[in-house]
């Protein structure tokens, strides 16, 4: 039989029996628009840069303070030049600058979108095509500019934008230039992780140094990229080589006496993406972690569909066994039976693949904030993901189409009883359970955990601190003055923000005892406690008059800096006196005047860790930490929003400079991890429910004329139920025993990531079992019953 015959007759056979075919068909499509939709953002993540043809040859470099544990994008802006002239190895470089921010206006247009400094270079680095323009007029223009073809468009409409001058400038910042467009670039992909809609060049800015001169180098930073393109034994050779000659130079800092020790590394342009999380000014990261979970969740949505579709086609097609029998009787092969069901497979799950297609548009939102994906489907530009994907879908049809064949039809051809391949379909219903019943353990703790650390004891209250950056100078004093008027305002301090999303520490070293330890240092006045409400265990609070008196002057020219260090430090450094101790922190002499409780300033990942707070003295202090009564914190962020939107601020980039405590942020990851294990049990519940429905089919069409004999000897209904329900009973207490060990196992391991966390609670796991129980009888209940209140004449009228 040809596979059109084949395909022809099983159309018919649908159209016969849609509705038999639809809950099959529709199960098996669930499963493959979802995975669908989770394999498209692991494939996108997964290509983020690599359309860079040299992806492997472009190195960022990276600087880190001797002793942090953390490395900044930010280099001096003469480090490539350098380099470059030193090093033969460094073919080319390119220096990323940006300065306009992401708020300015080009002629009256207001845009919101990245503006970037850059050399000539960087468009030989980094494959970014035009649309129209020429790369060599930047390359030879001071005053050229390439803006993207999104940015031609709302500026300048229709209209042909070469040649036309432009107007570029920020009045937060104070900056202006006039321009010529020279080249329209084709729209930066989300698969990139430089992001900007207008690229200048770099000469002209005029304030800026580029290069080193007689007294060193420039005090304006940039990110630097090399090219590399001979391969080296170790990369590491090359890196220190970039950090002994740039130690022979001088050093850029921040005022006189603060000497700094500067390490430099390189990072491959591929592996920015996904291993950035110690970068500090790496806007856009990735989660090997979260793709990795995305992979097995894909997998076994897949698995679950193959399972289910299996169980559904046995429980719902039983008579099909009588169909195969007859065919075989008239002379059809195994192979041509075989090739049946494996056709009728692919061409159900092609069906899904189409579904999934035409669903694309209406579903991509919902299931997109699941995944916290922003990526969209491009048939030109997913060609390669599309065709990789219906390949898959093509191989679980010819899988399910096998299984088919070896677990209930292949028992007709032999002298295998039909019972034989009971076991299997026994494992698939178990499986599904099982893996039910450990998702809704992992739910419950994963919530139990975001609720215990969203409750959790701080050591301070952020609830009505609101933190601000201090912004330009001419108008600090009014902006100050301002905040102040405000009734509502109980208390405000110059200092950095308490909270830090990552934990960032320098290491210290105890005078008396030579003992090096890492804490983080921030800088606060004598009111930072009070906003903050962080309590003063003992010692001494800033006094507010001598931090008035020290006012502009740096603390890396005072011969000993008094500050105030939290206990965990006290304990660390293991100082019996802390009081009046001595510590070195980046050249600096800090002696100790108080010790603070211990707060939780970054998430609950770390534990409590050594604080020091230092006093602000610097006039050029960068934020306001301010505290206000009960239920006047949003009064407060709308009212400086619009101070700073007065000033020339973009209304779309205030929030970047208003900051409040927000969970959300600091716990996406597991409130993302909690949205996927919500909707992937809603999936695996379905598929499961249909399972059951099937499989309990299954048992009733196989025991009919039993549940009649029992009946004609007196059996009730309650009774014959309870038959028929006991082994749906004994498979859940099966998955409940596997799940639980294997679910405590995975969850102990993810709770090892917090400092603090939940206990896993034995009733978590009683509730999880229950609960599945509940469904399960539900879900087979009515068909059992159905079968237990049949006419026992009508099953028994054929013996």
């Amino acid at each position: 039989m040809s596979i059109y015959k084949i395909i022809k007759e099983y159309i018919r056979r649908i159209l016969r029996n849609y509705k038999i075919y639809a809950v099959s068909i529709i199960g098996m499509s669930i499963a493959i628009i979802a995975t669908f939709h989770i394999y498209h953002f692991v494939f996108k993540e997964m290509n983020v840069d690599g359309f860079h043809t040299k992806k492997k040859e472009v190195y960022r470099v990276l600087n880190s303070i001797e002793g942090s544990s953390f490395r900044s994008v930010a280099t001096p802006i003469a480090l490539g030049e350098f380099i470059k002239e030193k090093l033969p190895e460094i073919e080319d470089h390119t220096r990323i600058l940006t300065s306009f921010g992401n708020s300015y206006t080009i002629n009256t247009v207001s845009e919101i979108g990245k503006a970037l400094y850059v050399d000539p270079s960087f468009f030989d680095l980094f494959n970014f095509s035009l649309k129209s323009g020429s790369i060599s007029k930047f390359r030879n223009s001071i005053n050229a500019v390439v803006i993207s073809e999104k940015m031609a468009l709302k500026t300048f409409g229709t209209e042909d934008v070469l040649g036309k001058l432009i107007t570029i400038s920020n009045k937060f910042n104070i900056e202006e230039l006039e321009l010529e467009i020279v080249g329209v670039l084709e729209n930066i992909s989300n698969l990139s992780t430089i992001q900007a809609d207008v690229f200048i060049n770099i000469k002209s800015n005029k304030n800026v140094k580029l290069s080193k001169g007689n007294k060193g180098w420039s005090q304006h930073f940039a990110q630097t990229f090399i090219h590399v393109p001979n391969k080296l034994k170790t990369i590491e050779n090359l890196t220190k080589k970039i950090t002994y000659l740039v130690r022979l130079e001088k050093m850029p800092s921040d005022s006189e006496g603060a000497k700094r020790f500067i390490n430099y590394s390189l990072q491959r342009l591929d592996a920015i993406y996904f291993h950035s999380s110690d970068i500090k000014g790496q806007k856009r990261k990735g989660s090997v972690q979260f793709v990795n979970i995305l992979l097995l969740v894909g997998i076994l949505t897949l698995l679950l569909a193959i399972l289910n579709y299996v169980l559904m086609n046995l429980g719902l097609n039983l008579n099909r066994a009588h169909e195969f029998k007859i065919r075989r009787y008239l002379g059809a092969s195994k192979t041509t039976i075989f090739l049946q069901l494996i056709v009728e497979s692919v061409f159900n799950a092609t069906i899904g693949f189409v579904l999934t297609i035409i669903s694309y548009p209406l579903l991509n939102s919902f299931i997109a904030d699941i995944i916290g994906s922003s990526y969209q489907l491009s048939i030109a530009n997913d060609a390669t993901f599309l065709s990789w994907y219906f390949t898959l879908i093509v191989c679980v049809g010819v899988v399910i189409g096998t299984l088919e064949y070896i677990f209930s039809y292949q028992s007709n051809f032999s002298s295998s009883s039909f019972k034989n391949s009971w076991k299997p379909k026994r494992f698939m219903i178990i499986f599904q359970l099982f893996l039910f019943v450990g998702l809704l353990i992992c739910l419950f703790f994963v919530n139990k955990q975001i609720n215990f650390i969203q409750h959790k004891d701080l050591g301070y209250n952020p609830k009505n601190v609101v933190s601000v950056a201090s912004g330009n100078p001419k108008y600090r004093t009014e902006f100050k003055n301002s905040i102040t008027s405000k009734s509502y305002v109980k208390s405000i301090s110059a200092g950095d923000d308490l909270y830090r999303e990552e934990y960032l520490p320098t290491k210290i070293t105890i005078d008396a005892t030579n003992i090096e330890i890492e804490a983080r240092s921030i800088e606060g006045d004598a009111n930072y406690l009070k906003v903050h409400g962080i309590q003063l265990l003992y010692g001494t609070n800033f006094n507010e008059s001598k931090i008035a008196e020290l006012k502009g002057k740096s603390v890396f020219n005072l011969d000993l800096v008094e500050i105030l260090v939290n206990e965990n430090l006290v304990k660390k450094a293991n100082l019996t006196n802390p009081i009046g101790a001595v510590l070195k922190l980046h050249g600096m002499k800090l002696v100790i005047i108080g010790v603070i409780k211990n707060v939780h300033n970054t998430s609950m990942y770390h534990g409590f860790q050594p604080l020091v707070i230092i006093p602000q003295i610097d006039k050029h202090y960068n934020a306001f930490q301010i505290l206000v009564e009960d239920g006047h914190k949003d009064e407060l962020v709308d009212f400086l929003k619009n101070f700073y939107i007065s000033k020339g601020a973009d209304k779309l980039n205030v929030s970047g400079l208003v900051r409040t405590y927000n969970y959300k942020k600091i716990y996406e990851k597991e409130l993302q991890l909690k949205k996927l294990l919500e909707a992937f049990i809603v999936i695996v519940l379905f598929i499961s429910i249909l399972g059951m429905i099937a499989i309990s089919l299954f048992i009733t069409e196989t025991k009919t004329k039993e549940i009649g004999i029992r009946k004609v000897n007196g059996a009730t209904i309650k009774e014959v139920m309870i038959m028929l329900n006991k082994d749906f009973i004994k498979w859940v207490l099966i998955a409940f025993v596997i799940a639980c060990p294997i679910a405590y196992y995975l969850m102990s391991l993810w709770l090892e990531s917090f400092a603090y966390k939940t206990t896993l609670s034995w009733w978590v796991f009683a509730l999880a079992g229950v609960f599945t129980l509940v469904v399960a009888l539900i879900t087979v209940s009515w068909q059992t019953y159905k079968a237990a209140t049949q006419n026992p004449v009508k099953s028994l009228r054929d013996e």
